[in-house]
């Protein structure tokens, strides 16, 4: 049986309904004619009922054509709206030769996103082919509005060849009219198929620097994917800068960008040079003759070098990669945390007085360098900062012991940075410097307390990355059969009273007069036996145990079972790394006069100072301020030191072990480890010390950017006592 073309459809409609018409009045006009003869012995009128049927089929002709015409029209109008994904709208619709004319014409993306608006289209429809002419279309794309599915359409058999002539593209954040980016003369052809959408197409911005030409076009590669090629000799960034939200920190005021490509085959890949840029930075600042290379991918943005001016004549440079760029277009409008990080470390650094130079650089995910100098009164100063988002999920902050252990010979923090993989970190807490290294106070890692604290400042660090400073104290108490005696100490040697002793302590205790050492073994119902007791008369190899020193007066034997317990008084729930240092600098934004601070002398000696901050939104920095170097960095009091921080916004801070020992590593763009950031002051070279405090990422590491230079060792410095 063969096929009725379509294009026959509706005369066929018509002539079926037509025939059934016929068949059924015919039947009904004989029936009641027989009832009319049979009562009034009257005959039908044979000519009568000719005109009849003749009325009838002309009627049903009419009506086949209508519906013929209306059924076209529908499917014309559903076959632009599915073999486009966009949705139609028309005010009129009407025949012109052989095709159709649209009137009042708009399409849009389901979202939003992409709308389009012409007075006049003309519609050729082949088979499963629709041709489409649109004249002096207007059409406007809002990046706000895209979810990065919102145009991509399921196409069908059906094609959309679209020809565009003089049209006009207005690309906006929100809604339109806005500050925009306005393009005409926008000529070219689309097809939408079922191998996507293809385009070949130019389009003209007018702008203050003349006029700039835009030509884009989709292609096939070797394997068959679409893959989209756009390009412009020049962009300027003040017209740019309408695709940001009104409300942004940082508006373009001049500038270009040079030599704009951007490859889209499923990953993005776009390239361009800035070019004398200028910006505007918070109410008072500025930032000019910006210029260099900006690279932007699916994995994110990165940049080998950036470099300009900060407020008119300040050199300022940027080295990095932000990878949290969420979609295509929505992180132009709401922006990055990553890019945030560094416009607010900028901002901050802007904001320090007598600034002299600035730098910036990222060290991975959530996590950015700077550092700058200011001249004061007393001399040139160089400080050094990381900035760290603590709610940034690929970063956890960790302790580090040289050696793995609390007695050791000393490790650089640079190489304990290596050898852990940290990404950042600075120097630790006090310690015993040229003999056994151990720390003064206290050291917790992996949630495991190693050394028990003194009566200094501690920090404590939980598992969200949150840190608690305070005056920490161990709690302990042992139970013996005959007695029982508080524990006061975890790993500290000497023993004054009782200490715990562990084997992160190291190998061997060292001999100390007066005191004893109970090596114990646990027992299934979670006491201790005692399986060893000797003097410290000579080195003992390390083991679990207590020491009971001089004022202990401990009197136990083998084979007795003693109850142990204890921990951190106050409590950190969740604590999972923490280390001691001190002094106090702030607390509750205020300066903090630390009642037991370390070297007290050294408070107003203008030398190098290290400390760790907590801003109010629990952004954490390390700071460290170079000194011993008249030529580039004088150093700080303790009270200068708060002062600058206090500038930075934090609202608790406390200084760590300072002098020779200050040291800042972070891993550089485009390096693999952990380098020295600042220049230590023991004849600039790196100090061996007891512990640190570090950054871990595991983000992946950055791929667009390659080393500039290769890390080299730093000087090492190991003072005697």
């Amino acid at each position: 049986m063969r096929r009725i073309p379509r294009a026959l459809c509706p005369l066929a409609l018509g002539v079926k309904t037509f025939s059934e018409f016929f068949v059924d009045g015919y039947n009904e006009t004989v029936e009641r004619f027989g009832r009319l003869r049979a009562s009034r012995s009257r005959r039908l009128s044979l000519p009568l009922l000719g005109l009849t049927l003749a009325c009838l089929f002309v009627l049903a002709l009419v009506a086949g054509f209508v519906l013929r015409e209306r059924i076209a029209r529908r499917m014309m109008l559903g076959g632009l709206d599915a073999a486009t994904g966009l949705a139609l709208g028309v005010d009129s619709v009407a025949r012109e030769g052989g095709g159709w004319v649209l009137r009042g014409v708009t399409l849009h993306s389901r979202g939003g996103a992409a709308m389009l608006a012409a007075p006049r289209a003309e519609v050729a429809v082949r088979g499963d082919v629709y041709d489409v002419t649109l004249e002096q279309p207007q059409f406007a794309f809002l990046p706000d509005r895209y979810r990065g599915d919102e145009l991509r359409h399921a196409a069908g058999s059906a094609t959309v060849n679209l020809r565009v002539r003089d049209g006009t593209l207005v690309a906006a954040s929100g809604e339109v009219p806005s500050p925009a980016l306005l393009f005409h003369d926008v000529d070219g052809t689309l097809r939408f198929g079922a191998a996507g959408l293809a385009y070949d197409v130019t389009l003209h911005l007018e702008t203050d620097g003349g006029d700039v030409a835009f030509g884009g076009h989709s292609e096939l590669d070797a394997a068959g994917n679409v893959v989209h090629r756009w390009s412009a000799p020049a962009l300027p960034l003040v017209t740019a800068g309408a695709l940001l939200p009104l409300d942004a920190s940082l508006h373009a005021t001049g500038g270009w960008l040079r030599d704009l490509t951007v490859v889209d085959g499923g990953s993005l890949d776009a390239r361009a040079r800035l070019e004398d840029a200028s910006f505007t930075l918070g109410p008072r600042h500025a930032v000019s003759g910006l210029h260099g290379a900006l690279h932007l991918t699916s994995a994110g943005l990165a940049t080998p070098l950036l470099e300009g001016t900060l407020d008119g004549g300040v050199p300022l440079s940027f080295v990095g990669e932000v990878h949290d760029l969420r979609s295509r277009f929505r992180w132009l409008l709401e922006g990055s945390n990553g890019l945030r990080s560094i416009e607010r470390l900028l901002l901050e650094i802007a904001n320090e007085p007598n600034l002299q130079w600035a730098h910036l650089d990222t060290a991975a995910d959530g996590i950015v360098f700077g550092q700058y100098g200011m001249s004061t009164d007393h001399g040139p100063l160089a400080v050094s900062i990381l900035a760290i988002d603590p709610h940034e999920p690929t970063l956890h902050l960790e302790t580090a012991l040289a050696g793995d252990s609390i007695v050791s010979n000393g490790e650089r923090t640079s190489a304990m940075g290596v050898r852990t993989g940290a990404v950042a970190g600075v120097n630790g807490d006090y310690f015993d410097i040229g003999r056994s290294y151990q720390p003064d106070g206290m050291v917790m890692h992996a949630g495991v307390l190693l050394r028990g604290p003194t009566d200094r400042a501690s920090l404590i660090v939980d598992r969200d990355n949150k840190v608690t400073f305070a005056e920490f104290k161990l709690r302990g108490v042992v139970r013996a059969e005959q007695s029982t005696f508080a524990v006061t100490q975890l790993n500290n040697w000497p023993a004054g009273d009782v200490t715990v002793i562990t084997p992160a302590f190291g190998k061997t205790l060292p001999p100390a007069a007066g005191v004893t050492f109970a090596a114990l073994a646990p027992l299934p119902d979670g006491r201790y036996g005692v399986v060893r007791l000797e003097p410290a008369n000579a080195p003992i190899p390390v083991t679990f145990g207590l020491a009971f020193g001089p004022l202990a007066h401990a009197k136990l034997h083998v084979g007795e079972t003693l109850e142990l317990q204890y921990g951190l008084d106050p409590p950190v729930d969740g604590a999972v790394a923490g280390l001691s240092g001190g002094p106090l600098l702030l607390r509750d934004g205020a300066w903090y006069e630390d009642p037991h601070a370390p070297a007290p002398a050294e408070r107003d000696v203008r030398w190098p100072v290290v400390a760790l901050a907590r801003q109010s939104d629990d952004t954490l920095l390390m700071v460290a301020v170079d000194g011993r170097h008249p030529e580039r960095s004088v150093g700080m009091t303790r009270p200068e030191f708060g002062t600058l921080l206090q500038r930075f916004g934090a609202v608790d801070a406390m200084a760590l072990d300072s002098g020779g020992s200050v040291t800042m590593v972070s891993r550089a763009p485009g390096n693999t480890t952990v380098t020295v950031r600042n220049v230590p002051s023991d004849f600039s070279a790196e100090r061996w010390v007891s512990d640190g405090l570090f950054v871990y990422s595991s983000a992946p590491l950055p791929a667009l950017l390659t080393p500039r230079f290769a890390p080299t060792p730093i000087p090492e410095a190991r003072p005697t006592p």
